[in-house]
């Protein structure tokens, strides 16, 4: 079983939009460097190899509107194949469970007036030449009745409506893994990770049940 998970919301107050706790990065050396290798899809796969290990370090950020910090956060800017801003209990579960360093990649961050420790959480993207597509079901982004199967990438990249990805299916070397991150999908986690958030009181997320932005994962094993 996988999940994918959104961040938790405050409740309303004074009238104000409901938001997640919300990293804004600040370290101008970070954001140029997003800016100069990974700034669209085509530039992240050019420069993937390398991409997280020349990172710049001394990456600096602030909470927005929060006095407080919860285990798992959202960011801003946006920055492709970044999931979350992470505490040191996560890292530590991440840790414990073993899993493979090729799946997640930490890059530590200060946020200013907080003395712990905290992360940013890269998960590597699938490329999407490597979905199993007559396996994988999509969604017009306009029209969810209208759902469609493709015979191959070249298929879906012709067809002119705009269709998102409700389940990705890969090929079995996936099977097994504990973070995927499907090109155009979201990060898929593990159950034994969500278990191990649930029984060490990770707070800061929640579990995408069902809506727009839920999807499925699965896996071709007859290839």
């Amino acid at each position: 079983m996988y999940y994918q998970i959104t961040f938790t919301l405050d409740k309303k107050i004074r009238g104000r939009y409901e938001m997640p706790h919300t990293v804004k990065l600040c370290s101008k050396d970070f954001l140029n460097y997003i800016a100069e290798k990974n700034r669209n899809i085509s530039m992240y796969f050019d420069n993937k190899n390398d991409l997280y290990e020349n990172m710049p370090n001394g990456i600096i950020g602030h909470i927005l509107k929060r006095k407080n910090f919860v285990d798992i956060m959202d960011f801003t800017p946006a920055c492709l194949s970044l999931k979350a801003v992470i505490s040191e209990k996560v890292k530590s579960i991440f840790e414990n469970l073993q899993i493979n360093k090729t799946e997640y990649f930490l890059k530590e961050i200060t946020i200013a007036g907080f003395e712990n420790k905290f992360y940013l959480l890269f998960v590597p993207i699938i490329r999407d030449s490597e979905f199993v597509y007559p396996k994988c079901e999509f969604v017009n982004m306009f029209a969810d009745s209208d759902k469609k199967i493709f015979k191959n990438r070249q298929e879906y990249y012709n067809d002119k409506e705009i269709y998102f990805l409700q389940k990705v299916t890969l090929s079995s070397k996936y099977q097994g893994a504990d973070l995927l991150y499907p090109q155009g999908s979201d990060v898929f986690f593990s159950e034994r990770i969500i278990c191990a958030f649930e029984r060490e009181g990770v707070i800061g997320y929640d579990i995408i049940k069902g809506g727009c932005f839920y999807s499925e994962i699965d896996f071709d094993t007859v290839n």
